[in-house]
C-alpha cells in the first residue's frame, strides 16, 4: 500500500532536477505486464464507518492511446 505522502516524495524527487521527468508520460503497469494510461486522479471519502483511512486517492486508468514501446531500462 502506498500513502500519498510517499507518492509526493517520489514525484518531487523525480522532478527535482530533470526536465525529462517533468515531461514524461505516466503509465500504470499491471502484474501481467499490460501498460495503461492514467485517465483521472481524484480524492474520495470512504463511507465505511470505523475504517483507518477516511479518504483515498483514486487513480482511474484507461487503455493506452498510443503504445510507447518497450522499456529500455529503469532510471
Amino acid at each position: 500500500m502506498l500513502k500519498m505522502q510517499e507518492l509526493e516524495k517520489i514525484v518531487t524527487k523525480f522532478n527535482a532536477g530533470s526536465t525529462a521527468a517533468k515531461e514524461a508520460r505516466v503509465s500504470v503497469e499491471t502484474p501481467d505486464g499490460t501498460m495503461w494510461d492514467i485517465k483521472k486522479i481524484f480524492l474520495a471519502q470512504n463511507k465505511i464507518i470505523g475504517v483507518r483511512e477516511t479518504h483515498r486517492v483514486v487513480i482511474k486508468i484507461a487503455t493506452e492511446v498510443a503504445s510507447p514501446g518497450a522499456i529500455i531500462r529503469k532510471l
